[in-house]
C-alpha cells in the first residue's frame, strides 16, 4: 500500500514538469507588452499645445522599450490634449471619438457612464477657465495605459476676473479599440478648492 502511495506521489510531481518543457520549448510571445529583464527608465518628453488655455509642456514615459513606445505614447498624449477641448468646446462628436465604448468617470461625488458623461459635459453651464497640467506620468501595459497628473484650473466670473482656482490629482486609463486609442476611465484622486 504504501508503495503504491508512493508511486501515486511521484508520478503527480512529474505532471507539471511535463509540461516545463513544452513551455520552454515555445516561441517567446511577441505580443506581450514588456521584454523580461530589460530595465526600465524614465524619459520627459517635452510638448507643445497651440492652445493658451490648455498648458501641457512635457510629460514622463516610463518604459522598457522607448523606440517601441512613443509613438503609442504620442497618440496617447493626441487624445489628451483633445479631451479639455471637448469638454471647453462642448463638442459632443469630440468627446465621441476619445471616450471608449464602456467609458466610465469618478469625480469627487459623481459617477458616470459615457453617456450620461456626455450629456453632463454637453448640456453643463458655460464657463471660462483654463487648464494646466502638471507631473505627467505615462506607462504602457500593451494595449491599456495609465496616465497620472495633476491639473490646475483657474476660472473666472461673469466681468473675467479670476474667481477660483482647482488643483486635482487624476488616473486615467486609456485603451485601444478598433486600433485607436480611446480614454476608458478618468478617476479623481485628489481635490482641493481656492475661491478667490
Amino acid at each position: 500500500m504504501n508503495s503504491q502511495r508512493s508511486l501515486t506521489f511521484v508520478a503527480l510531481a512529474l505532471i507539471p514538469c511535463s509540461g516545463c518543457q513544452e513551455s520552454a520549448n515555445r516561441e517567446p510571445d511577441s505580443s506581450k507588452p514588456f521584454e523580461a529583464g530589460k530595465a526600465f527608465s524614465q524619459i520627459n518628453v517635452k510638448e507643445q499645445s497651440n492652445r493658451p488655455d490648455i498648458d501641457i509642456s512635457d510629460y514622463t514615459l516610463i518604459t522598457n522599450n522607448a523606440e517601441a513606445d512613443r509613438a503609442d505614447a504620442e497618440a496617447i498624449m493626441e487624445v489628451k490634449k483633445n479631451y479639455p477641448v471637448a469638454m471647453r468646446t462642448k463638442d459632443r462628436a469630440l468627446f465621441d471619438r476619445i471616450l471608449a465604448r464602456n467609458f466610465t468617470f469618478r469625480g469627487r461625488a459623481d459617477f458616470f457612464g459615457r453617456a450620461d458623461y456626455i450629456d453632463n459635459r454637453v448640456q453643463g453651464a458655460i464657463t471660462d477657465w483654463s487648464v494646466k497640467y502638471e507631473n505627467i506620468a505615462l506607462q504602457l501595459f500593451g494595449e491599456i495605459a495609465i496616465v497620472t497628473y495633476r491639473n490646475v484650473i483657474k476660472g473666472n466670473d461673469a466681468l473675467g476676473k479670476p474667481d477660483y482656482t482647482e488643483h486635482m490629482s487624476w488616473a486615467d486609463i486609456y485603451l485601444k479599440e478598433n486600433g485607436e486609442w480611446k480614454i476608458g476611465a478618468v478617476h479623481l484622486i485628489d481635490y482641493r478648492e481656492e475661491i478667490h
